[in-house]
């Protein structure tokens, strides 16, 4: 009976082990299937990933400002290689230092991964050799503008150093990777098969700027030669189209300095007499001036709160147009005490000013605006002259821009268009208008105000002769150490917003300079570099700009007016007015402020349209055609008349006393052209 019941129990064992094996094959095929499935094909391939191509990133008319090439690195399995010497040779001929070839002949080393990356089709040959294995990498390639990269940062793969343009749209820009499988041999050695599928990586998006790399690279070159030219620390051009926000240009210079970041909008300063304009334009909107009321300027001197305000060019009285045309700072001074405390404040707030643009890049600064309860008793005359108050040069080209516009402050823009991976448009900048500023009426008054600076006050230097110009120059004292000529050396800001053209503006030009030498002033140092910058554009034929638009203002641009171009024999000084820089020291209480002394105001060498944007090295001036003509008969004719047929004979003019009309040389007399003519007020 012994035996039949062993055979029982190990026929029962069998059984349940049996079942068992079931189950538990059952388990595996059914339920654990997909599991182990992965496990077997984790022991026989290998999973690499495949980096994503970058986004490029291109400016407003598509041109590449940065890309990303396709390179492959290099490991090798030396323990397979037979020729070692070989390999060294073929290392050194692709350009890899000696003491990072040299490891492939230690013999004791069985792996090795270079450093170095190379172009796929330069290392073809040498990835059919046994043991030589690749893997992608990508290397971003940028434009060669020191502007630009400002812009755009860099891209470093692991997260260091990225900044700008990079840093800021990183999540569209990097795309998806993908995924590539090998089989794995006993020795591990890798080989590819179709079998295996391979997930190919999705590029970024492409991003679309509205900045203009055509002007970016004219306003680099001239900004490097304005700084070296007049010894200047540094400075800052803006370029921006006032009707949309879009920003066109963006490019920063300091003298022995590597700049990172566009520090038009990161680094404020203190405006000065290029923030009178917005005062004057308040004014006009509430009825409390016009541009021709005379203001009583007191000879140029102007002493209030303990301290005093004085002009460079000393007159008695002005009209509100010549207030700005020559910068005074004693009749804006008193033309701001027309408004109170909050009302001025509230006029720059509205502006923009102490508050970020909203542009949406990386440590963007709002600049500094004190509200009035914290301001002291010379505050109010120092914020109508520029002083007290920061704004960084977008700021105020924004500003500028509203009264180029119409009387709108606009949202800035820096991406104009997104596209994904298919070409399929995700964003497209539409303008955005953040407040009205001033009615529409205001700003053409205001316009008119700054045509006068340009054509007869002190930014003569950033007129063009064939396109009307509009603008406002300033020259700021700098502080240093918190004081302004801090150890009895005076430094300067100086600086010039241009609209170009005169009538329905397409361009926003802002030029500041940091504390060039000798000459200062904003309208003999930053106005010509304005003024070199729009010819520039011009003679490269700049897309974004409206060339239809220019040639009828080109074809209609009448000279300016005698008002604005004329002047008597005793008054020609005033053409030379500078502005006039007073400090608002709101610490030096009761202090009594110099007039900063009048430098010598000879206009230095204009700075030249470029020949194919070569601002740096502009071509000589070519002789002058001139022809000997009559002077014309203009007695009778109205004094603008009269002005105008002689500019159109090619004459320059100037206006003497009154004598009917007469000019000299006489009419009928033969004269070339480009002679002065004077004529005599009717």
């Amino acid at each position: 009976m012994a035996m039949p019941n062993r055979l029982s129990v190990v026929h029962g064992v069998l059984a349940l082990f049996s079942v068992a094996l079931v189950v538990r094959a059952a388990q595996v095929q059914l339920l654990e299937h997909d599991t182990w499935s992965r496990r077997a094909v984790n022991q026989h391939t290998a999973e690499a990933s495949l980096p994503a191509p970058r986004g490029e990133i291109v400016d407003a008319a598509g041109t590449t400002l940065a890309r990303s090439r396709e390179l492959v690195s290099l490991s090798f399995a030396l323990d397979v290689m037979k020729d070692r010497k070989g390999l060294y040779r073929t290392l050194i001929k692709l350009g890899v230092p000696a003491n990072r070839a040299r490891p492939v002949l230690d013999r004791k080393r069985k792996w090795y991964d270079l450093r170095e990356r190379f172009q796929p089709s330069k290392v073809a040959a040498l990835l059919k050799v046994p043991g030589v294995r690749s893997s992608p990498a990508g290397e971003r390639v940028y434009v060669q503008s020191e502007g630009a990269r400002q812009l755009l940062g860099r891209f470093d793969p692991a997260g260091r150093n990225s900044e700008g343009i990079e840093l800021l749209l990183d999540s569209l820009l990097r795309g998806e990777p993908g995924t590539a499988r090998t089989l794995k041999a006993a020795n591990g050695r890798r080989f590819a098969t179709p079998d295996l599928l391979t997930e190919p990586p999705r590029p970024g998006h492409t991003v679309q700027l509205t900045i203009n790399q055509v002007l970016q690279d004219i306003c680099d070159q001239a900004l490097a030669d304005a700084t070296r030219r007049l010894n200047a620390d540094g400075g800052d051009i803006v370029i921006l189209d006032p009707h949309t926000g879009e920003l066109r240009c963006l490019t920063s210079h300091r003298r022995g300095q590597v700049v990172g970041s566009p520090l038009t909008i990161v680094e404020p300063f203190e405006p000065g007499s290029t923030l009178k304009p917005f005062l004057v334009g308040r004014l006009v909107e509430m009825g409390k001036t016009t541009p021709t009321e005379v203001i009583d300027t007191r000879n140029g001197v102007y002493e209030v709160d303990g301290r005093r305000i004085t002009d460079v060019h000393k007159a008695p009285s002005m009209t509100v147009t010549d207030v700005i045309r020559h910068s005074s700072n004693v009749g804006i001074a008193l033309l701001s005490e027309r408004v109170k405390d909050g009302e001025l404040f509230t006029l720059y707030r509205d502006l923009g000013f102490g508050t970020p643009t909203g542009v949406s890049f990386p440590r963007e600064s709002g600049g500094a605006l004190s509200e009035p309860k914290k301001w002291s008793n010379p505050t109010h005359h120092s914020l109508a002259i520029g002083y007290e108050v920061s704004v960084t040069p977008l700021q105020l080209a924004l500003a500028y821009g509203a009264i180029a516009n119409g009387g709108e402050l606009m949202a800035p823009a820096l991406v104009k268009e997104i596209r994904d991976a298919d070409g399929n448009v995700v964003y497209t900048h539409k303008p955005r208008p953040v407040r009205r500023v001033f009615p529409e009426a205001t700003t053409r008054t205001v316009m008119a105000m700054l045509e006068s600076v340009v054509d007869s006050g002190t930014a003569q230097d950033a007129g063009l002769a064939t396109f009307d110009m509009a603008g406002k120059s300033g020259t700021a004292r700098r502080t240093v150490g918190g004081r302004y000529g801090q150890g009895g050396v005076q430094t300067y800001t100086s600086s010039f917003v241009g609209l170009f053209p005169a009538r329905n503006p397409q361009y926003v030009v802002l030029v500041k300079l940091d504390n060039p030498r000798g000459t200062y002033y904003g309208g003999k140092t930053a106005a010509p570099v304005s003024k070199a910058v729009i010819t520039a554009a011009l003679a490269a034929r700049d897309a974004s700009l409206d060339w239809g638009n220019l040639a009828a203002r080109r074809a209609s641009y009448v000279p300016p007016t005698p008002d604005a171009v004329a002047t008597t024999v005793e008054d020609s000084t005033e053409r030379q007015v500078a502005d006039g820089a007073v400090v608002a020291d709101a610490a030096a209480d009761a202090a009594t402020i110099p007039r900063v002394p009048l430098v010598d105001t000879t206009p230095e060498p204009e700075l030249r349209p470029p020949t194919r944007f070569d601002i740096s090295r502009p071509p000589r001036e070519q002789a002058r055609v001139t022809r000997v003509i009559s002077v014309p008969d203009v007695r009778g004719l109205p004094l603008r008349v009269a002005v105008r047929e002689l500019h159109r004979a090619g004459f320059k003019v100037q206006l003497t006393a009154s004598g009917g009309g007469i000019t000299s040389p006489p009419a009928g007399a033969p004269a070339r052209t480009g002679t002065l003519v004077r004529l005599a007020r009717p």
